[in-house]
């Protein structure tokens, strides 16, 4: 059986970089954990950490909330940072300690279902600001009035997204700019603080420089703790670990094969709608027991660099082993590096448990 394993002493270790990181410039770390679905065994390794502490989890899908332990819930603040009309109409329905502290909002429609709700059940909302990134937000200078508009509503501050689908990297000005209006809306509520929340990895440069040191009041991560890297800035993160999770497929035959193929009679295509590659010549080939619908193998890097991917199907990958010095055999596993998107198809797969490790 494929298996994925987390290791506990890199998970933590970039936890902790990245928490004194924000401290340093006096920002609290919400943990964003929609890639795992929040488990709570994953959950579990940073809410145990003696070390260092933070307040708040960040999912995308409001109903990972239940699978948490009460213990979890009563423990930190739960933010919603996709949130749906449909999402607000059914809090009253979720026990109290599921239902999310914070949602982040980007249109006025869900603020008025917010103003519906009983009073002692309508979380804190933080709208979300446009500043170029083109996916969720409001433009900048309709923030405040939107504020005005919705007086009883509980807004307490503004957020942005950097880089997510439109690559555009976050800057100081930026930063400022969002940080002036939060102080705004502080002034607006008669709130005791502002608060500003900037999401995505790639703001650890600005935390590196010092920019925006007390500018900001949270900063959201997931990227860079899982799997030290920064997609958006498209570099590994200086001092964080790679390799904390693992996805180990089991070897379901090794053989050697002609990979000659006769063009006359492959003229169709594979399963998944492409063309068969055109190869040729005896290569030592292992098949494994996951597929595309666990892990695209764009998204994963063999451990034994002697290895390549020679193909996948839905629910099975190739790999050619001819110039590897290990012994594979049928009932092994091969090991592979996860990313980002490789790890999310792998936590939504309940064929695939995970394993903890040191």
């Amino acid at each position: 059986m494929a298996f994925c394993t987390l290791s506990v002493t890199k998970l933590k270790n970039n936890f902790l970089l990245m928490h004194d990181l924000c401290s340093k410039n006096g920002a609290s770390l919400n943990l964003v954990t929609k890639f795992c679905l929040s488990n709570p065994k994953i959950l579990h390794i940073f809410t145990e950490e003696k070390n260092a502490t933070f307040a708040t989890v960040s999912d995308s899908n409001m109903e990972n909330f239940l699978l948490l332990p009460e213990s979890v819930c009563e423990n930190h603040a739960l933010c919603l940072i996709k949130t749906r009309l449909s999402d607000i109409k059914r809090l009253a329905d979720l026990p109290p300690y599921a239902r999310p502290f914070r949602i982040l909002v980007s249109d006025e429609p869900l603020l008025d279902a917010v103003e519906e709700l009983p009073v002692d059940i309508r979380p804190s909302v933080v709208l979300v600001a446009e500043t170029g990134d083109l996916k969720d937000g409001i433009p900048v200078n309709q923030i405040l009035p939107i504020v005005r508009r919705h007086p009883e509503c509980p807004i307490i501050g503004v957020s942005v997204n950097f880089s997510c689908l439109s690559g555009l990297l976050p800057d100081k000005a930026t930063v400022e700019l969002l940080a002036d209006v939060a102080s705004q809306i502080k002034d607006l509520k008669g709130l005791s603080s502002p608060f500003l929340s900037v999401g995505g990895t790639v703001i650890h440069t600005l935390l590196e420089s010092g920019e925006i040191n007390g500018l900001v009041q949270e900063v959201r991560c997931g990227e860079g703790i899982f799997f030290g890297y920064d997609s958006s800035g498209g570099v590994a993160l200086q001092g964080f670990e790679s390799g904390a999770l693992t996805l180990h497929g089991e070897i379901l035959e090794v053989r050697g094969k002609d990979t000659s193929i006769n063009k006359e009679l492959t003229a169709g295509h594979t399963a998944t709608g492409s063309l068969a590659a055109r190869l040729g010549g005896f290569r030592k080939r292992a098949v494994l027991d996951f597929g595309i619908l666990a892990a695209r193998s764009e998204d994963l890097r063999a451990l034994d660099s002697a290895l390549h991917f020679a193909g996948q199907t839905f629910d099975f990958t190739v790999v050619d082993v001819t110039d590897s010095s290990e012994n594979y055999q049928a009932g092994g596993s091969i090991p592979f590096e996860l990313n980002y998107a490789s790890a999310s198809f792998v936590m939504m797969n309940r064929y695939i448990p995970v394993q903890i490790t040191q």
